[in-house]
């Protein structure tokens, strides 16, 4: 028996992994079309970012590997989205699945990924391999007794691709710049979602304000799935939730579950809606490449000094975690990466989870440093490289 852990070779292979997954989640409905399209129209498609266990040929076992460029701050850094991991059930409790995904981390790291993002309900599983529980929060709104009035100069149409895709893409781009954890789409993308992703088109909505397009919002199952309007353009916005809660109480509706930006609960507020917050514990990140990482998010860390009071500081900040370590060396408000250094002014060893959440914001330089019992006095240092900030994925880019 000849066991393989590896890429496919040709669209044949390809399309054997992709027949793995949808016989190890069935073959219900829609799923064998989707399972395919979200590999095979995916913008960033590459036969080595599907990873498999082939035995004698066969695939046993298949992790995907979705490419995906996302923002810390003004910054881009390289995602791997881990999705469509599938086990027939003839080849469960064999450990191939848990070998194809030490496979997949081994390949993320010499393909150049920096960090790696999945979503589960079997933690355990990828934890043996690095990854690590990253909390996330939903919103649940219960609706007001009354509903406000769309404005007379606001009008709400339904989405049309054709007419509506250029206006929606800008205002997705200047809505969530400098919004951590959010996708740059490139507009094939944006056309090519709807084939794996499958939108109601009735629940589909566009607000146009002064002749313009001023706000967008998509509707998954009464979900808010997605939305974002115009600098000054939140009277148009609020238009467009009004008239969604309308149509959600004419079907009986009246509890909306809404994954939405933290600055969005003073516009719910605002409305009359009662929120409740949960915390979720399905997603779990891996960093990939510690060094990688920290190299493109430094012109952010360096803004980030510069506009502080203590720009003129200098010295080097070792961070470490249980896989990896860098040293951050600071001088003339620039900073250098460095494997190690000697004697560092501030010495953080942090857990990986402590570490992302500082990096994406979650958790203040305080809370870092004191839930660690560390000695460290420079914590106005660290609140000003890493300030309060989150981490925010939208729900149509989950992987």
């Amino acid at each position: 028996m000849n066991i393989e852990y590896r890429a496919p070779r040709n669209e044949t292979e390809l399309d054997d992994t992709i027949d793995c997954s949808v016989r190890a989640f069935g073959d219900l409905g829609d799923r064998r079309y989707r399972f395919t399209n979200f590999v095979k129209q995916d913008p960033w498609l590459d036969l080595d970012n599907t990873r498999a266990c082939f035995i004698d040929g066969k695939v046993a076992s298949v992790v995907q590997v979705f490419d995906r460029p996302m923002r810390i701050g003004n910054c881009v850094v390289r995602l791997g989205g881990v999705g469509s991991v599938g086990t027939p059930l003839e080849h469960r409790h064999t450990g191939y699945s848990s070998k194809v995904v030490r496979d997949t981390v081994r390949y993320m790291r010499t393909a150049g990924y920096d960090l790696s993002i999945l979503s589960t309900g079997i933690q355990t599983h990828y934890a043996k391999a690095g990854w690590v529980i990253y909390p996330t929060y939903s919103t649940e709104l219960t609706l007001p007794a009354t509903i406000g009035e769309v404005p007379a100069d606001v009008t709400v149409e339904q989405y049309e691709p054709n007419r509506d895709l250029p206006a929606l893409q800008a205002i997705f781009d200047q809505f969530n710049t400098n919004r951590t954890g959010t996708f740059i789409r490139n507009t094939e993308y944006w056309r090519n979602r709807p084939t794996w992703r499958p939108y109601d088109p009735s629940l589909y909505w566009v607000a146009k304000q002064g002749g313009i397009t001023a706000a967008y919002l998509q509707v998954e199952q009464w979900k808010i799935a997605e939305f974002g309007y115009l600098p000054d353009a939140e009277e148009a916005m609020i238009a467009l939730f009004c008239h969604f809660f309308r149509c959600a109480k004419a079907q009986g509706v009246q509890e909306i579950d809404a994954l939405a930006p933290s600055e969005s609960r003073k516009m719910f507020e605002a409305m009359g809606c009662a929120i409740r917050r949960r915390e979720q514990s399905n997603i779990m990140f891996l960093i990939i490449n510690f060094g990688s990482l920290l190299r493109k998010i430094k012109p952010l860390l360096e803004a980030r000094l510069r506009a502080s009071d203590l720009s003129a500081w200098t010295g080097a900040i070792r961070v470490c975690y249980e896989a990896d370590e860098r040293t951050l060396i600071v001088r003339d408000g620039k900073i250098s990466i460095a494997r190690n250094g000697a004697s560092p002014e501030i010495d953080l060893c942090v857990s990986q989870t402590q570490l992302l959440k500082l990096l994406f914001g979650n958790m203040s330089a305080e809370q870092v440093v004191f839930s660690n019992g560390l000695q460290i006095h420079e914590i106005g240092l660290l609140d000003a490289l890493f300030p309060a900030d989150e981490l925010f994925i939208w729900w149509l880019d989950r992987i």
